[in-house]
């Protein structure tokens, strides 16, 4: 499930305010129940008892949501013999940002989580009300629930005041701190002519993050993140000086929100999803079914970098009000939803204009919100008045920007009989850039449609989905992608700065902070070629299909199969060659020399097997994936397609020994292997397997016809180990090995070492 932080605590603190009703869930395949439900959910994640689903809570079916509160009871129940003392202070406020769940092992929507701390009281009080709500569910799927009942008895009276006192936080005035700490000690060794770290470079990161949470006055909550960081660099070849020697502290978040039983308002910092069409705000896209665990968490610490620990949920700052009614008894009417936003962007300097935004949404859903419509509205633009700078012509540093988004989107999920669901979605998109507000003709439009459908009988899952990308098609915060291990924009993450050259490519802050011309980070042709910028790709026509099955109990066997239909009409391809304004502005140009639309023909097949689950070892970690991945760019013009074969094998178990069976290690092996060749940008990345999508007002990058037959070996290493109940440490080491059949005398190894702790209190 993609993070919606501000969702949730919205939820929080309305179910607190709101004293709402609670009532019964509808049917199991249905998505009918009380927003409480849904809260309670978002609230175990958070608190990492169990792991994020895979999809949206408002998509979780009844009986999701019921597998979902037995693998909480497990815990809650596996834990119960470990009571500690009672806990009398640490009261938290409720719609806070919990700690980081700990990463999940393997990829699996419903795999367990690593709970190395004790469960609070609002944890165990979320799973009570759970366990209450789908007791019927529980006892068909053979829950001992007399078990789980007294367990879950015994912890609530043993924090029996706290839970009472949380939830009467916002009506009390007072303040309330707590801390977060990690740490990134991190080693690069390259060998090789062509490495591209020196022989040893050593970084490393220390932060310390202070949280301050205030009720000021009843029903309004203030909420302030400082951050206090530490890095220090190695010596080497620069003079003998460190690579980095400073300190440095920052307000990593402040915000002031009121919440009262009709509408919630706040000020300063807040996260906001939008559609994937306007605000593409999902993670940052992941080309293959399984992700290994080394991988996952070096790319969610980088995350965490970026994005504030809530991932890539779009951080506003300005205003924001929000709102929604409810027809619970309703048989037509089901919710309707209000937001507006706006703010500053950038302020303005004396040669730069001042930089702000506003957007809204609107949805209304009916029939036991298994139908729901809506609509997006999103404005960015320069202030032409806030730059002394007089207007001319042909001086594009004087051209005032503005930028719209609007999208109409579509819901729909049909229940049947047994355990089978129908459902899908479809949107509209339409983007408009001016480039120069004082001259429409610099003004370019296009429209995007996407279209999806599945279909779940039991443990088996189909899904499709149909991309009609335009060309000229611009989303901000799309056009990110997973690696860019060459130079960029300022406004991309390019240094390997704490982080592995292979994860540069993320926005330095949140995706509008500069919206002036539209821009595409770079991205490796050996990692996706289809749909390097995720969905919101531009230039694309076609059709995915996805089938994957949950075979077993607790679907301990996992078969997933993706693929591209070789199809006229539904196969992927671009829609035109990538044309851009050609130097004189007169004419255009195919950016990298290839005037023939691309076709793609890929698919992909993964298995994952989790013996916990398989044998019932409840608390223990026993996994096993494979991925294999092909993918086809047809290139046309006579010249040979261009192939990349990837395999994924990849493993994570419990170390089987008494005294250390708190440890999980982690292993594994990733090949890619490419043929053929490709159009890449000259002179960047090594193998320079590099590309850019240009927008049409972009400047072309020097693109040059590359042999690209080259595989990357990769070995990866993994340890987690709980040192405490607010302690934990994780150390991950990656061996990179290149060959490049087309250039014999090329040589590059890569070695790296990344040692991390969390620490909460």
């Amino acid at each position: 499930m993609k993070s919606n932080s501000f969702k949730f605590l919205f939820l929080i603190l309305v179910l607190l305010a709101g004293s709402p009703v609670w009532a019964d869930h509808g049917s199991l395949l249905s998505t009918v129940r009380d927003n409480w439900i849904d809260m309670s959910v978002n609230d175990l994640v958070s608190e990492g008892i169990i792991a994020k689903p895979a999809k949206p809570l408002s998509e979780l079916t009844n009986l999701e949501v019921a597998q979902l509160t037995a693998q909480a009871a497990d815990i809650i129940v596996a834990q119960a013999d470990l009571l500690p003392p009672p806990m009398t202070d640490n009261v938290t406020l409720p719609g806070v940002p919990l700690p980081e769940p700990q990463p999940v092992l393997g990829n699996s929507p419903m795999a367990q989580t690593l709970s190395t701390g004790f469960p609070s009281s609002t944890a165990t009080e979320n799973v009570s009300q759970l366990v209450k709500e789908f007791k019927k569910e529980l006892q068909a799927a053979g829950k001992d629930l007399p078990q789980i009942e007294d367990r879950i008895y015994t912890l609530e009276h043993e924090n029996d005041s706290l839970a009472k006192k949380q939830q009467e936080d916002l009506e009390r005035t007072g303040t309330t701190g707590s801390g977060f700490s990690r740490g990134y000690f991190n080693e690069y060794r390259g060998f090789g002519t062509n490495a591209i770290y020196p022989p040893a470079e050593y970084d490393a990161n220390i932060f310390m993050d202070m949280n301050l949470k205030s009720v000021p006055v009843p029903n309004v909550l203030f909420n302030a993140t400082l951050r206090f960081t530490r890095t220090v660099g190695d010596y080497y070849v620069a003079g003998g000086e460190p690579i980095i020697d400073s300190q440095l502290i920052n307000v990593r978040w402040i915000s002031l929100s009121d919440f009262n039983e009709y509408f919630t308002l706040a000020a300063g910092d807040f996260f906001k999803h939008y559609t994937p069409l306007t605000l593409w705000n999902y993670d940052v896209p992941v080309y293959t079914l399984i992700e290994p665990t080394s991988f996952y968490r070096t790319r969610k610490d980088l995350e965490d970098f970026v994005y504030v620990d809530h991932e890539p949920d779009w951080r506003l700052r300005g205003f924001q009000i929000s709102t929604q009614v409810a027809w619970p008894n309703d048989e037509v009417l089901s919710f309707l939803k209000f937001q507006a936003m706006g703010g500053p962007i950038k302020l303005a300097t004396q040669y730069q204009f001042g930089d702000y935004y506003a957007g809204s949404q609107t949805s209304m859903s009916f029939f036991g919100d298994n139908l729901e419509f809506m609509g997006t509205g999103l404005l960015i633009w320069d202030d032409p008045n806030s730059d002394s700078t007089p207007y001319q012509p042909n001086d594009n540093l004087t051209w005032a920007h503005q930028y719209q988004i609007g999208s109409l989107s579509s819901r729909l999920n049909i229940p049947f009989a047994g355990d089978i669901n129908l459902g899908g979605t479809v949107e509209w998109a339409g983007s408009d850039y001016q480039d120069d507000i004082n001259n429409p003709q610099k003004q370019y439009e296009d429209t995007a449609v996407m279209a999806t459908g599945v279909l779940n009988i039991s443990g088996f899952h189909l899904t499709a989905k149909y991309l009609n990308t335009g060309a000229f098609f611009y989303s901000p915060g799309a056009q990110t992608n997973k690696y860019t291990p060459g130079n960029g924009s300022s406004i991309y993450l390019t240094s390997n700065l704490f982080l592995d050259d292979g994860l540069d490519g993320y926005l330095t802050d949140y995706p509008v902070q500069t919206s002036g011309q539209p821009s595409f980070a770079p991205y490796d042709r050996m990692e996706e070629n289809m749909l390097p910028y995720g969905d919101a790709t531009p230039n694309r026509e076609g059709m995915v299909a996805n089938i994957s099955a949950d075979i077993g109990d607790g679907g301990w066997l996992k078969p997933q199969f993706q693929f591209v239909p070789n199809v006229p009409g539904l196969q992927m391809q671009e829609i035109q060659p990538n044309y851009v304004l050609n130097g004189s502005g007169t004419g255009v140009t195919a950016v990298d020399g290839n005037v023939i639309p691309r076709t793609f023909n890929d698919y992909e097949g993964a298995l994952t097997v989790n013996f916990a689950k398989a044998f019932g070892l409840k608390g223990k970690t026993y996994q096993v994936s494979l991925d294999y991945k092909d993918q086809v760019t047809n290139l046309g013009g006579g010249l040979s397609p261009y192939l990349v074969d990837t395999f994924i094998a990849s493993t994570d178990f419990t170390v089987p020994v008494s005294g250390f069976d708190s440890v999980v290690l982690s292993a594994a092996y990733e090949e890619a292997f490419a043929t053929g060749g490709e159009y890449t940008l000259t002179g960047q990345g090594s193998p320079n397997s590099l590309a850019a999508y240009q927008f049409y007002l972009g400047t072309p990058g020097q693109y040059t016809y590359t042999p690209l037959n080259v595989t990357k070996i990769t070995w990866a290493f993994g340890l987690m180990y709980p040192f405490s109940k607010t302690i934990d440490i994780r150390c991950d080491y990656f061996y990179n090995y290149y060959t490049w059949v087309d250039v014999p005398s090329f040589d590059r190894v890569d070695e790296i070492v990344r040692f991390t702790y969390e620490a909460h209190f």
